[in-house]
C-alpha cells in the first residue's frame, strides 16, 4: 500500500493487443501521480457486546468495535466512558462477545474466524488464539459454561467447537448436510441448541455424547425457509430463539420441560434477550420499544423506553448495580450499533439513552462513483454510511446511513442502491440531509433520501447497480436467501417502481447500461451470499425493453465467464462489457460481439472517461488504460483496489479496503 501523503511516478508499460478487427496498436508509456486521499468514511459500529468485570474488576460492557483493525473496548456503564481500548489483532470486527465466570473475555472474529482472549487483569493483552476450525472464517456467535468451557458457531461449514482454557478445541461437526451457516447457539443444562442461516432450523446438541436432534418449528414460521434464527439465548428451563433478521423477527420460546413453543411474539429486534432480572423478568427490544416478560406466564411489560431509527437491536445487555442512588439495585445496561449506551431500572423506572466516546473506526468501501457533474461519493460497508468527497482534497462530508452498494449521481438526484432488501433512496443533494432512519436533520425538514422501493417481500439483499434509462432509473438486485435476482424500473416522475422477477433463470442482476434505448444487463451465476450454490454455470448478457416490460435477447457473451464485472457505453453509443478478462464491444441489434481484447488479468472494474475515449480497468491489482481506437493495453499503475470511478476531468479515483486514492495521469 502506498505510504499516506505521499506522491510517488510510475512508468506505465505499454502492452500490445489484439481484437477482433485485428492487432490494435501499443499507446504510448505515459506518467502517472497516485496520492492517498485517506479515509473517506470513518463511524462506530458495535455489533457483539458483554457485561462482565472490566480491567479493575469493576463490571463494564465488553465490546468488539469494527474497524481495520477492530478493537475490545471496555465501557463505564455509570459515566459512559472508554475504559480500556486494545486492538483485537488480525479481525475486523465481532458479533460473538462472551465473559467466562472467571471474568474471562473471548471474542469470536467474523472474516478471519480467529478467536480472541482477555484475561482479568488491568494490562492483559488481547491474545489471537488462531482459528479452532481450519477453513472456517467465522465465529458467529459463542456461548460460555460454568467452568469456562466456549462454545461457537461458524460459518461457511456449519460447524459446532468447544474450546478448553486449556487450548483443547473439539468438533462437533456439521449441523446437517447441506447446512453451511451456524448463526447462533445458547447453552442450557448440558445441551447447545444451534439455529441455522439462511432457513430456520434449530438442533439441540448433547455437550457429552455429541448426539443432535433437531427440534420442530414453530407454526407461526411456516417451513423455516428464508428465515434464519438470528439469535438464541437459553435460561431457567426455557430457549429462546428469534427468527428473523437483525432489524425484526419473530421470538420464539421453547419450553424444555415442555418440549413444546409455549410463546411466539412478532416485532422483535436481536440480538440478545437479557438474563432474567428482578421478578424473573427478560428484556428485549419490541416494536421499537424496551419490554420485559414474565415468562412463566407469558405476560409483557412495555417500559417506555422507545428507540428511534431502523436499527434498535441491542449489541450486547445485561445486569449491573451501578452503585449510584439514582440507579438502585440491578440496572439493565444495553448497547446500540453506533455506540450509544441505554440503562433501565425496573425499581423506579428511570431509562436513558446517551452516547459513548467510542472512537469511530475507518469503514471499508462498499461503491465508488462519480456522478455527471464530478461529485465524488463514497459508499460504506457493513456499518455502512456514504460520503460526498472532495476530488481536489479528499475532505468527506460523511452521513450516517445504510451499507451503500450503489450511487448513481444524475445531478439534481443521487439515487443510492443499499443493503439489505435491496432498498433504493432519491436524495435531493440541495436539500438538507434527513434519514429519520439512520440520521435525522434539522427539525422539520423533509425526509432526505426518500426510500423508493424496498424488496424485502421479493427476499431481495443488495441493490448492486443502476442506471439512467430516460424516464426511468434501472438498478439490479442480488438475492437474499434463493437465485435470482430482481431488474427494478423506477419513474423519474412518480418514483412508481415496477419489480420484474425473474429476468434471467437463478442469476443475479450486476451491472447495467442503457444502449440502444434497451436497458442491458449483465449477471453473476452467484446469489447474495455463498448459498445456495449457484445451478448456472455461465453469466449472460440480457436485453430489456423498458415500454413492452419484456427481454430482448439473452446470452453468453463470453464462455466460461461466471459474472459480468461491468457494462458501459461509450461516446458513440455502443455497448461495451468486462467478462472472463476480456474487454468486449457489443452490437445491440445484432447481438454479436465486433470487438475484444483479452487482459492481463480476469475480473475487476470497468469505467468510461468520454472525454478522452478511452477505457479504465482495474484488476484488482493494477489499473490499465484502453484506447477505445485500437485497444491497446496500458499499465497505468500498480497499486492494489476493489473499486474504480472516473472523474469527467480524466482523474481516476481508487478504493482500496477503507482508503481512497487519487491517480492523474
Amino acid at each position: 500500500m502506498i505510504p499516506r501523503r505521499r506522491f510517488l511516478q510510475y512508468a506505465a508499460l505499454a502492452v500490445p493487443a489484439t481484437s477482433l478487427l485485428g492487432t490494435a496498436t501499443a499507446s504510448a508509456a505515459t506518467t502517472a501521480t497516485v496520492t492517498p486521499l485517506g479515509v473517506p468514511l470513518r463511524d462506530v459500529l458495535l455489533i457483539g457486546g458483554a457485561i462482565g468485570p472490566g480491567p479493575d474488576g469493576r463490571p463494564v460492557m465488553w465490546s468488539a468495535a469494527s474497524g481495520e483493525p477492530a478493537h475490545l473496548v471496555a465501557i463505564d456503564p455509570l459515566t459512559r466512558k472508554v475504559v480500556s481500548s486494545q486492538v483485537i489483532d488480525g479481525a475486523p470486527g465481532s458479533y460473538a462477545v462472551v465473559v467466562a465466570p472467571d471474568g474471562t473475555v473471548y471474542v469470536g472474529a467474523y472474516n478471519t474466524g480467529t478467536l480472541h482472549r482477555r484475561r482479568p487483569g488491568p494490562n492483559s493483552p488481547v491474545e489471537n488464539l488462531g482459528r479452532p476450525l481450519p477453513n472456517q472464517t467465522y465465529i458467529w456467535r459463542l456461548a460460555v459454561d460454568a467452568d469456562g468451557v466456549l462454545y461457537g458457531a461458524t460459518y461457511p461449514g456449519a460447524r459446532v467447537f468447544s474450546y478448553h482454557p486449556s487450548g483443547e478445541v473439539r468438533d462437533y461437526g456439521q449441523l446437517a448436510p447441506g447446512i453451511e451457516y451456524a448463526r447462533s447457539i445458547a447453552l442450557l443444562d448440558g445441551k447447545l441448541y444451534v439455529g441455522s442461516q439462511p432457513d430456520a432450523h434449530v438442533f439441540e446438541i448433547d455437550v457429552a455424547t455429541g448426539a443432535k436432534r433437531e427440534l420442530p418449528l414453530p407454526a407461526e414460521v411456516g417451513d423455516g425457509v428464508g428465515v434464519p434464527v438470528y439469535d438464541l439465548n437459553a435460561y431457567d428451563g426455557r430457549v429462546y430463539a428469534r427468527i428473523g433478521s437483525a432489524i425484526s423477527g419473530k421470538l420464539a420460546i421453547w419450553d424444555v420441560k415442555g418440549q413444546r413453543w409455549s410463546q411466539v411474539l412478532d416485532g422483535v429486534a436481536g440480538l440478545d434477550v437479557s438474563e432474567p432480572g428482578p421478578k424473573g423478568l427478560v428484556y428485549y427490544t419490541r416494536n421499537g420499544e424496551l419490554t420485559g416478560l414474565k415468562p412463566s406466564h407469558g405476560t409483557e411489560y412495555p417500559t417506555g423506553l422507545k428507540f428511534a431509527g431502523r436499527v434498535v437491536n441491542n449489541r450486547g445487555i445485561g445486569w449491573v448495580d451501578l452503585r449510584h442512588p439514582d440507579w438502585p439495585g440491578q440496572t439493565l445496561v444495553g448497547m446500540l450499533w453506533r455506540g450509544e449506551l441505554f440503562r433501565y431500572n425496573p425499581k423506579t423506572g428511570r431509562s436513558d439513552v446517551g452516547g459513548t466516546d467510542v472512537t469511530g473506526e475507518p469503514i471499508p468501501l462498499a461503491s465508488l462513483a462519480v456522478g455527471t457533474t464530478g461529485r465524488l461519493w463514497a459508499g460504506g460497508y457493513l456499518n455502512g454510511g456514504i460520503a460526498q468527497v472532495d476530488p481536489a482534497t479528499g475532505q468527506p462530508g460523511f452521513q450516517r446511513f445504510a451499507q451503500t452498494e450503489s450511487v448513481l449521481d444524475l445531478g439534481d438526484t443521487v439515487w443510492i442502491g443499499c443493503y439489505p432488501d435491496s432498498r433504493f433512496y432519491a436524495y435531493d443533494p440541495t436539500a438538507p440531509w434527513n434519514s429519520p432512519e439512520y440520521s435525522p436533520g434539522p427539525a422539520g425538514a423533509p425526509e432526505n433520501p426518500v426510500k423508493v422501493s424496498d424488496l424485502k417481500a421479493q427476499d431481495q439483499v443488495r441493490a448492486r447497480t443502476s442506471v439512467d434509462a430516460g424516464t426511468h432509473i434501472a438498478y439490479g438486485t442480488m438475492p437474499n436467501t434463493t437465485l435470482g435476482g430482481a431488474l427494478v424500473l423506477v419513474d423519474k416522475a412518480t418514483r412508481a417502481a415496477q419489480v420484474h422477477r425473474p429476468v434471467v433463470t437463478d442469476q443475479s442482476i450486476v451491472a447495467l447500461a442503457y444502449a440502444g434505448g434497451l436497458v442491458v444487463g449483465g449477471t453473476s451465476i452467484h446469489g447474495g451470499y455463498s448459498v445456495p450454490p449457484p445451478t448456472q454455470t455461465e453469466a449472460r448478457l440480457f436485453g430489456w425493453n423498458v415500454a413492452a416490460g419484456t427481454t430482448t435477447f439473452q446470452l453468453v457473451p463470453v464462455a466460461g465467464a461466471k459474472v459480468i464485472d461491468g457494462l458501459c457505453v461509450d461516446s458513440a453509443g455502443a455497448l461495451w462489457g468486462l467478462a472472463g478478462g476480456r474487454l468486449f464491444q457489443f452490437d445491440v441489434a445484432t447481438q454479436t460481439i465486433t470487438r475484444s481484447v483479452t487482459l492481463p488479468a480476469s475480473g475487476g472494474r470497468l469505467a468510461y472517461h468520454a472525454a478522452g475515449d478511452a477505457f479504465f480497468v482495474h484488476t484488482g491489482q493494477v489499473l490499465l488504460r484502453i484506447p477505445r481506437s485500437d485497444l491497446s493495453i496500458t499499465e497505468v499503475v500498480r497499486q492494489q483496489a476493489q473499486y474504480l470511478a472516473v472523474h469527467p476531468d480524466g482523474r481516476v479515483f481508487l478504493g482500496d479496503g477503507a482508503e481512497l486514492y487519487r491517480v492523474e495521469l
